[in-house]
């Protein structure tokens, strides 16, 4: 059984990296299958679907947000768990995020031109993140929570953007001491 798990997690291990370097649309089921080594015809064994493999891959990734929202809200102070989520970006390495941007900023640009179910569950784990830092400011007692949660979000997401249209890795420090000094502030 252990040994079943591996291919499936090796699959969406693959199906994540794949699809932040190539794209959803670019990426198919055999380029998946040989960066995970797993041969073809097994994949239908864990994802009948491409689609059903990139939901098993939000799943992971909405999951991931949650084990790190359970670890932030042990921290005593909302302002240090907005820097807590800054300090762990969703992909540590600067020359990946120069190179190919944001791993689930990229997917929700490609899927929300179709308003597919995907799609939808990309931009739920966005409106999460979005609610989480909201509630942040919120118990920082600001009245205007919800704006300078869509500030926060969109800062961060921006710094994304910028770092790979300059494919500047140095962009992700020098703008994120930015909105860390910005949380201080507020």
């Amino acid at each position: 059984m252990a040994r079943n798990s591996n291919k499936r997690e090796r699959l969406v291990a693959s199906a994540k990296r794949l699809i932040h370097r190539q794209g959803y649309a670019r990426t198919t089921l055999a380029d998946i299958a040989r960066e995970a080594g797993v041969p073809l015809g097994n994949v239908y064994y864990y994802f009948k679907t491409k689609d059903a493999l990139a939901q098993a891959v939000l799943t992971e990734r909405a999951e991931n947000f949650e084990v790190q929202v359970r670890r932030w809200d042990t921290l005593d102070d909302p302002r240090r768990r907005l820097l807590a989520l800054l300090a762990e970006l969703p992909c540590p390495d600067r020359k990946i995020i120069a190179r190919y941007g944001c791993p689930l900023g990229s997917l929700c640009q490609e899927l929300d031109k179709s308003r597919s179910t995907l799609a939808l569950q990309a931009d739920g784990i966005v409106r999460k993140q979005l609610q989480w830092v909201a509630e942040q400011f919120r118990q920082l007692g600001r009245n205007d929570a919800e704006e300078l949660g869509l500030q926060f979000m969109a800062s961060l997401h921006g710094i994304h953007l910028i770092t790979n249209v300059l494919n500047d890795p140095s962009v992700v420090d020098s703008q994120l001491a930015r909105l860390r000094a910005w949380v201080e502030s507020v």
